[in-house]
């Protein structure tokens, strides 16, 4: 992997809850917007955007499953700011909404032998 996209890759993965513009980014491993853009499409194969809505999503699901917290409260910890956007986004990622999401996991949680 080109070590500007590595680079890149690494800052929205520890600030995707409100990560840096495109042109900061794009000045910070001394590229254009355009050629940034260009260029992680290729290496990771979509966009800077989608990248940090699934990063977004991935993290969301995490928290929902791990944790008791408000789901509306969970959409914007993981820097959302839509409830509505999110879910959307969520349940054509996950195929189901945020709610079900949950609800299946804590079934799941209850048959499993630690629960016992």
């Amino acid at each position: 992997m080109d070590r500007r996209i590595g680079r890149v890759r690494t800052v929205l993965d520890q600030q995707y809850r409100d990560p840096p513009s495109v042109e900061q980014l794009a000045d910070d491993v001394g590229l254009s917007s355009s050629r940034l853009a260009h260029l992680f499409r290729i290496e990771i194969g979509m966009s800077i955007q989608s990248y940090l809505v699934e990063r977004r999503l991935v993290m969301a699901a995490m928290l929902i499953v791990q944790s008791d917290e408000r789901i509306s409260q969970i959409v914007y910890s993981v820097g959302f700011r839509d409830v509505s956007n999110f879910n959307h986004s969520f349940k054509r990622r996950f195929a189901m909404s945020p709610r079900e999401y949950r609800a299946r996991h804590d079934l799941i949680g209850t048959d499993s032998p630690r629960s016992s």
